[in-house]
């Protein structure tokens, strides 16, 4: 791996309708990481870092603010909330999109990219992929070394859904259902991928060969910490609310 090295920050973002009485809080948590994304742009100029959006609801969108440098990339001022929540389509569809774009730079150990799932609810309508075909996805990715995969939700089972999908406890949040639980997920999401691209900056400048370089970076990311088995649910944030409008999972 070279030390000048392409970051893809890939972020799937739930809009489906029961993210409408949090719009306003989500158009600012998304706000947030990209001046967390921006500030490691400017603190460690050697990280290419690169925008990768997607969001779903009945379908999955990529065609907003994908495959562009920080620099180009402009604040969101608006998020259309609608629709139900096909999460396995928005794993597999943007993980799928943006392997197929970068195969050469994973394949040469120039890129590595940082998957974050950022959902209310669970899944409710996907046509094109299943869960397991979902899950079959992300343990393929994080074989090579180059991905690391979060999960961000709200409920009572958040870390048993966030398993299904191969994705380690250590790479799951948990936030309550509201304005303040919301807040908080988003904030907690912008400083752990401060926080790993400063480990990325350190472990490229201890001068290490190329063997031992890729061997480090796959450890970074294949630890299982992204948010260090932090849960926001725990004590400070409201329960959620029963009232949530998601139907029951279609598996």
């Amino acid at each position: 791996m070279s030390t000048n090295v392409k970051i893809y920050n890939l972020i799937v973002l739930d809009k489906s309708s029961s993210m409408s009485c949090v719009r306003d809080i989500t158009i600012n948590g998304l706000n947030e990481q990209l001046q967390s994304i921006r500030k490691s742009q400017k603190d460690f100029p050697e990280q290419e870092q690169i925008i990768c959006f997607a969001t779903f609801s009945n379908n999955v969108d990529c065609d907003l603010k994908w495959n562009k440098p920080i620099s180009e990339v402009e604040d969101f001022t608006s998020v259309d909330c609608n629709g139900m929540t096909a999460l396995h389509d928005a794993i597999g569809v943007s993980i799928t999109k943006l392997r197929e774009e970068i195969k050469d730079a994973l394949s040469n150990r120039t890129a590595t990219v940082m998957v974050s799932i950022f959902t209310d609810g669970q899944e409710n309508c996907s046509r094109e992929f299943n869960r397991e075909q979902a899950k079959t996805l992300v343990e393929e990715i994080k074989q090579g070394g180059m991905w690391t995969v979060s999960f961000i939700g709200c409920g009572d089972d958040v870390f048993n859904v966030a398993s299904s999908y191969s994705i380690s406890r250590g790479d799951t949040l948990s936030y309550a259902a509201g304005a303040v639980g919301t807040q908080q997920a988003f904030a907690t999401m912008a400083r752990s991928r401060s926080v790993r691209n400063a480990d990325y900056a350190k472990t490229f400048s201890k001068g290490l060969d190329a063997d031992a370089l890729n061997l480090e970076i796959s450890c970074l990311n294949n630890n299982g910490d992204f948010f260090d088995n932090l849960d926001i649910d725990a004590e400070n944030t409201p329960a959620p609310d029963d009232t949530d409008d998601k139907i029951e999972e279609n598996l």
